[in-house]
């Protein structure tokens, strides 16, 4: 399938855990492309004493990064984004221009650890809804409190928040409990989108053709552009009219 869209990554060089060179981040651009892939939201980590790159250093990687996507293949198309780990000055922090959103939209791909209360999540995702922000859930399958109650997941949707699973963990790599867990998600129509979450060239490589050959065979064309191509060109669409 091609026109996917991959709107969870972390391959910009050197401004996180993710690639380490820009050598390795063309070669994670060239998979990417092979897979399918045709638009990249890249998502470098903000995280408070953990990972707090400076803007002016992300803007240096993502422009070198754009270079390499054009050598690659001119319709291969990047824009910036951020996997912004919750705290209590987010809003601020994004309103002040802090950390982008994703594709300039009103989307941020929101983190949290993985043993945080749900009373936590739901708190963020209000603040987030009435500073003017959506919240997109990353990798919601990894919250211990979404699989203890998986009725959540549709909770946060109607408070207005945006679910994001892994195409890892759909294929299996967080094991079969997960991926059951990923699989209820889809059946009841709650997993908005899937992102590669790719880091590097051994353990987490890109993998969304895989992902889709699979998601079409258990769940068909339809849904599989919805989750990949339909529901994350809504993020582009939504920073073009920002």
């Amino acid at each position: 399938m091609e026109g996917i869209y991959d709107i969870h990554c972390h391959i910009l060089p050197g401004v996180d855990d993710g690639s380490h060179s820009i050598e390795e981040t063309c070669e994670l651009l060239r998979r990417e492309y092979e897979d399918g892939v045709r638009t990249i939201i890249v998502t470098p980590h903000y995280r408070l004493e953990m990972f707090e790159p400076g803007m002016a250093r992300i803007y240096r990687a993502f422009w070198a990064t754009c270079d390499a996507a054009a050598d690659i293949a001119p319709d291969l198309k990047l824009y910036m984004g951020c996997e912004f780990h919750a705290n209590m000055e987010m809003v601020e922090t994004l309103k002040a221009g802090g950390r982008p959103t994703m594709a300039g939209s009103r989307y941020v791909l929101t983190e949290f650890r993985e043993s945080t209360p749900y009373s936590y999540i739901k708190e963020r995702v209000a603040a987030l809804r009435s500073g003017g922000y959506r919240p997109l859930i990353a990798h919601a399958e990894r919250y211990e409190c979404m699989r203890k109650e998986p009725e959540r997941a549709g909770e946060l949707s109607d408070l207005g928040a945006r679910i994001q699973v892994n195409a890892g963990s759909l294929l299996g790599d967080m094991g079969h409990s997960v991926r059951r867990y990923c699989q209820g998600l889809l059946e009841e129509d709650l997993i908005w989108c899937v992102g590669s979450d790719a880091h590097n060239l051994k353990d987490r490589t890109p993998n969304l053709g895989k992902c889709a050959a699979w998601l079409e065979k258990k769940f068909g064309t339809e849904v599989t552009r919805k989750v990949l191509i339909e529901h994350p060109a809504e993020i582009v669409r939504d920073g073009v009219k920002m």
